[in-house]
């Protein structure tokens, strides 16, 4: 079947639904479904262009020490974080919510990082805007690198800090096709949400700028950066008083100011041209106030307890998709039994709504529902998530396994599936065409947004207590939407899989 026609002038709302069918139930009727090179270059961690300076601010050290002394689920000591300067507390905050944490030293991807990714490409860039100074997040120089200036592009309030988040389409492999849009927007808001959880960790207020001019401006900045096909970007505004420290020149040689995947950043892809256009639609968000941006659950989650004494240390350390050994594909689980008091910290992570009225409202057309199997002598079956309680549905024994045929990965000699020893599937699913017809276009990004700011508070609350969460978008819709009890026009369009890892190995540690 020959590829569509790419997009022609901004997408209408019939654009948009037929966009999110091709990536949705309609994959794999249509044959955008391609097998996927791993071996294929990205521009997965490559710095932007202009961000490959010699100058800029090293992050502090300490971070490791400061998220150690801070037991989960509360917020790091107000002594210690008080005794810090602010630009000293910000680059702690930026480190907890984006840098590296260890290395699998037979693990073919990226570095794992604090943030949720289930294909460890990291395809969110966070720069930082201070006044008429813009800095690049780079985790591997472990520093804020100046952004060459192009074109006098003014990078945010005087006065304050704003964080931009940006995804990149071609961090992802091409031949995800405008699967690319979904992975990396929902990665945005995984992103958005590991730095509202940092922003509480160490007391500093954040606020979300969601609106068409702040994301317009934010465009500007993230643009002027260097090439590449990026999705609208997010700003997130952070209590923490300029001025910018001045750049000076960072320790160790930098980056080649040339890097052989840099045509990648400039190549005209229909599907990451049409996934930018899509995006795109938040410009047109109507303007408003900044709203406050919360990442932890409210109150002390019911089933934190039972984590005992494990620190944000050691959270984040856990955090993990799974995996299996090398030259193996998909991730490997046993089967293990689950506490109660695990599935209840889970459901506090799911029931904090992203920041802001738009998202909170899309957000609450969204239904969550869990297939469960050993965990605390509920049924195994399929039950509806209700904020904090579930909402039991009938006994299905068999249900994980009966969910593995519809999973991407299917066990070969090659490949593992961990579904059928899974403890927790949560499903996300939502009626798209009605989400559309009352919010427009630009809603079926936003649903992205929620759903990563959901994930990734379930991964989080996964990894307090040892457990694999796996983010999944590659599944087969028509068979999950029957196992689940959904109705005919409802959709899933995001799994997460928990369970007990069957793999491990001795790992290097990048914390700092």
């Amino acid at each position: 079947m020959n590829a569509p026609p790419p997009l022609v002038g901004p997408p209408t709302l019939d654009d948009v639904r037929r966009f999110a069918f091709r990536q949705g139930p309609g994959k794999g009727h249509l044959g955008e479904q391609h097998l996927v090179d791993d071996r294929t270059a990205t521009t997965s961690a490559l710095p932007p262009r202009r961000a490959r300076s010699a100058t800029g601010v090293p992050l502090p050290l300490g971070t490791h020490e400061l998220l150690a002394a801070a037991p989960y689920p509360g917020p790091c000591g107000a002594g210690a974080v008080a005794a810090l300067e602010p630009q000293e507390r910000l680059g702690h905050l930026l480190t907890t919510a984006f840098g590296l944490q260890r290395r699998e030293p037979s693990h073919r991807y990226a570095d794992h990082r604090s943030v949720a990714s289930g294909r460890a490409k990291y395809p969110v860039h966070a720069f930082l805007a201070q006044g008429g100074a813009v800095r690049y997040h780079d985790a591997y120089r472990h520093a804020l690198v100046d952004v060459a200036p192009s074109g006098g592009v003014t990078a945010g309030p005087a006065d304050g800090s704003s964080v931009l988040l940006a995804g990149r389409y071609s961090d992802l492999p091409a031949a995800y096709g405008r699967l690319r849009y979904a992975v990396a927007e929902v990665e945005l808001g995984v992103a958005l949400r590991s730095l509202c959880v940092a922003a509480d960790l160490f007391g500093v207020p954040a606020a979300l700028a969601l609106d068409g001019a702040a994301t317009a401006r934010a465009e500007a900045v993230v643009r002027s950066a260097g090439p590449g096909t990026w999705s609208a970007p997010l700003v997130v505004r952070l209590d923490v008083p300029g001025p910018a420290v001045p750049g000076r020149a960072l320790p160790g040689p930098p980056p080649p100011a040339r890097d052989g995947r840099d045509p990648l950043l400039e190549a005209d892809d229909p599907s990451a041209r049409d996934a930018a256009a899509i995006s795109a639609h938040r410009r047109g968000l109507p303007s408003g106030p900044p709203a406050p941006a919360r990442g932890l659950p409210s109150g002390a989650p019911a089933g934190s307890s039972a984590t005992g004494a494990v620190d944000w240390a050691q959270v984040l350390w856990n955090r993990t998709a799974g995996r299996m050994p090398d030259q193996l594909y998909g991730f490997a689980l046993r089967p293990a039994e689950v506490s109660a008091d695990c599935l209840a910290d889970l459901l506090a992570w799911a029931d904090r709504p992203p920041p802001g009225r738009l998202l909170a409202e899309v957000a609450e057309r969204v239904r969550l529902s869990v297939a469960l199997q050993r965990v605390g002598g509920l049924p195994v079956g399929v039950h509806q998530v209700e904020g904090r309680g579930l909402v039991l549905g009938p006994a299905r024994p068999g249900i994980m396994a009966t969910l593995q045929p519809g999973f991407a990965q299917q066990p070969a000699p090659n490949t593992d599936s961990g579904m059928r020893h899974a403890a927790m599937a949560f499903v996300h699913s939502v009626d798209v065409d009605a989400l559309l017809d009352d919010f427009g276009p630009a809603a079926f990004g936003l649903l992205q947004l929620c759903l990563g700011w959901s994930v990734h508070g379930l991964c989080l609350a996964a990894a307090a207590h040892g457990l694999v969460a796996r983010p999944a978008r590659s599944f087969v819709e028509y068979r999950v939407q029957p196992l689940f009890g959904l109705r005919r026009e409802e959709t899933p369009v995001f799994m997460t899989v928990c369970g007990t890892s069957r793999f491990t190995e001795p790992m290097l540690d990048l914390r700092t």
